[in-house]
């Protein structure tokens, strides 16, 4: 199934041709995952760069009623459709490299776990085409990706990380049970299962009935469960971009506030200074795991103020945004160093740079609302409060760019609908934003 094509006429560059019309139009890179706000900042830093971009996303897994921000920014040369990698992975990886082998691509950069888990396969014929997946190889991605084998590397590093059991039937359930206070975390060993059409994301339990829901749901996506202490503290992560045994640069944030509360999508963040005794271990740790180029490590701190290691992402994560408005450019980094060219190393940052998603943030209140009480949550007054005095602290918005309007402003429209409609139907303002929880 070949990929297809939006028409030309939604982007600014007017130039490129239809797929199979015989013009081999060629790119310097190919985003995946258009409707993220990570791969809208890449297509911007690269295509400020003088990159040739072109854009690519998959209809099935973004909500219909949304736009897809990077195929409205005046910085994508195409727009590509491609088909659903969750349900169906080889016809998604084939629609890339047909039009790789009809629009010769130097670089194809993804920012997703499903589009990752389709392509990592595909590899050797996509650089048979002449085009380089911009991540690490493939047995580094497996161990990166798996929450266990990565807390197992931290552990024998001697880098702290929370409380955890591994569930691998029902059966182990009575065991945790008996070993962990309420409220505590299910996380899924791997954040793309075989099973599952969708992300999956830990959640916080708060009863054995709960608990018994969730490991269930999760065991029967075809992975394992890592039961794990709940630790209340600050969310900070660090991203490095490493070549050889050199960080070339290095970006700290601090996340205060994420949809759902626990730790989901990133919804207002701010740069950091460097905190010391998290980015020792994101070294080590990268550098055990053999990670190169981008990574992301994610802590969160105990009541003790205690940071524990929650996990490592090996790809192009929420906070790209935030590090390219404080002076570190990741997305051209991560293009020099696919493609072979030198990369320069970067010394320090301008942190205090706060960014927010403001439709994310109304998920983010939705969510207090829906759930008051829950753990990571704030009582109703108490988060419409935080959510009006934030527009007096923000400095950046999500998608907001006076050079590249369009993304800003169709997302703008759109939440203004669904504004309106929540008004207008009460409770259906609960389904509304459904659809985007997969862009980080």
């Amino acid at each position: 199934m070949a990929a297809t094509e939006i028409p030309v006429a939604v982007t600014s560059l007017t130039s490129a041709a239809p797929v199979g019309h015989g013009w081999p139009v060629e790119y310097d890179v190919l985003i995946l995952d258009a409707a993220t706000r990570q791969s809208l900042a890449c297509a911007r830093s690269l295509g400020r760069a003088g990159l040739r971009v072109a854009m690519g996303e998959c209809f099935a897994e973004c909500d219909p009623a949304l736009p897809v921000l990077a195929f409205r920014s005046r910085y994508s040369a195409r727009n590509v459709v491609l088909p659903s990698f969750a349900a169906n992975p080889a016809a998604f990886a084939d629609g890339i490299a047909d039009f790789v082998r009809e629009h010769p691509t130097r670089v194809l950069l993804p920012a997703m776990d499903g589009a990752i888990a389709a392509l990592m396969s595909r590899r050797q014929q996509l650089e048979a085409l002449g085009c380089l997946l911009a991540l690490p190889a493939n047995p580094v991605l497996e161990l990166a990706n798996n929450k266990d084998r990565t807390l197992a590397v931290a552990r024998d590093l001697g880098i702290a990380i929370p409380k955890t059991m591994r569930i691998s039937t029902p059966d182990d359930v009575p065991t945790v049970l008996a070993e962990f206070q309420f409220p505590f975390v299910l996380k899924p060993a791997v954040s793309w299962a075989p099973q599952s059409q969708r992300r999956l994301q830990g959640r916080e339990v708060v009863d054995q009935a709960e608990a018994v829901t969730v490991t269930r749901e999760f065991l029967e996506a075809g992975v394992s469960v890592l039961a794990q202490e709940w630790a209340g503290g600050r969310r900070e992560g660090v991203t490095l971009f490493l070549l050889g045994d050199d960080v070339l640069a290095s970006f700290a944030h601090l996340e205060h506030r994420t949809s759902p509360p626990l730790g989901g999508v990133s919804v207002l963040r701010e740069g950091v200074p460097m905190p010391s005794d998290i980015y020792d271990p994101s070294v080590r740790l990268a550098a055990a795991v053999g990670l190169q180029g981008l990574c992301e490590v994610e802590f969160r701190r105990d009541a003790a103020g205690r940071p524990l290691l929650m996990e490592i992402n090996a790809r192009l994560a929420g906070p790209v945004e935030t590090a390219l408005k404080s002076g570190v450019n990741f997305p051209l980094m991560v293009w020099q160093w696919a493609t072979g060219q030198p990369v320069d190393r970067l010394d320090g940052y301008k942190s205090g740079y706060r960014s927010r998603w403001l439709r994310g943030d109304m998920r983010w209140l939705r969510d207090n609302y829906q759930q008051a009480g829950r753990p990571d949550g704030m009582l109703p007054r108490q988060a419409l409060w935080t959510f009006i005095s934030e527009f007096t602290r923000t400095f950046h918005y999500d998608c907001l760019d006076r050079h590249d309007l369009r993304p800003a402003l169709a997302e703008l429209r759109t939440t203004a609908a669904a504004v309106l409609r929540s008004r207008s139907a009460g409770a259906a303002s609960g389904r509304q934003d459904e659809g985007i929880a997969h862009v980080q």
